[in-house]
């Protein structure tokens, strides 16, 4: 008989080795054998970037609730992860988080919002934040970058602090950015050289995924991590493009090793 397979169930997997001391060391060591464990990196299937109808142009079907569908239909299209990201809102994260309860999709918190850098007024970042925070947490987010209630699934509205200002107060909510569709317009683009070179970020979430050449022949020795996740805008859309990502960490912990940004210059 075979080796029995590991559970597909667990989270992560792990293995355990056991290291010998030296004879001569032994005897101050605290114990005579060192046991250490190595964190295998495990394969999740993600879209981090799914709207509701707290978005404005949000393509509802007239009786059916979307939270318990969107689980529903995350889950037979194999989706481990799954971010929720209406524009400048968190109003419907709690509902999709509490239908999800007791499964084995991870519901990550979001919002979309716009922001300006010098010469181009359009950059688009998904904020993600811990699986634990409530859609109350990413409101006080909002909150804190003055964007007025009324501007609530408004794709159009654009945060009018500094953009080094919006990043601070993202990180100090504890979430993180990843710039998304910045290569849909030649506008967009003319930001990709600041966003890489200043500001230190390495991945992103594309429109177009041949635009990964561009990458690449721009910056031929910087490693990227680049994504094309779906924009739902309806249950249909729902896991219409997904990535495959080996993370040790399941959920936001994973997410957030993925796409930190860069410190070095």
């Amino acid at each position: 008989m075979g080796r029995p397979k590991k559970s597909l169930k667990d989270s992560v997997e792990t293995e355990t080795v056991i290291f010998e001391l030296a004879d001569e060391v032994s005897e101050t060591s605290l114990n005579d054998k060192i046991e250490k464990t190595r964190v295998r990196p495990k394969s999740y299937l993600m879209d981090l970037r799914i709207h509701s109808p707290a978005s404005l142009g949000y393509l509802a079907i007239e009786g059916i609730d979307t939270a318990p569908a969107l689980v529903r239909l995350a889950k037979v299209k194999g989706l481990d992860v799954i971010a929720v990201t209406d524009y400048y809102s968190g109003k419907a994260i709690n509902k999709i988080a509490d239908a999800a309860r007791g499964t084995e999709l991870t519901v990550v918190p979001g919002t979309v919002i716009r922001c300006s850098i010098p010469g181009c007024n359009d950059v688009v970042l998904t904020c993600l934040f811990p699986e634990s925070a409530p859609g109350e947490a990413v409101e006080s987010f909002l909150r804190s970058l003055e964007v007025p209630e009324k501007a609530a699934g408004n794709k159009n509205y654009v945060v009018q602090l500094p953009f080094e200002k919006v990043l601070a107060t993202l990180e100090q909510h504890g979430g993180m950015a990843l710039p998304s569709r910045m290569d849909k317009t030649p506008h967009r683009m003319a930001a990709l050289p600041m966003l890489v070179e200043k500001y230190g970020f390495r991945a992103f979430d594309l429109a177009y995924p041949d635009s990964a050449r561009f990458f690449k022949s721009r910056w031929p020795k910087l490693k990227f991590r680049l994504f094309s996740f779906s924009n739902a805008n309806a249950l249909a859309q729902v896991g219409s493009r997904i990535a495959k990502v080996k993370m040790q960490n399941p959920g936001f912990m994973g997410i957030r090793d993925i796409i930190a940004r860069s410190t070095q210059p």
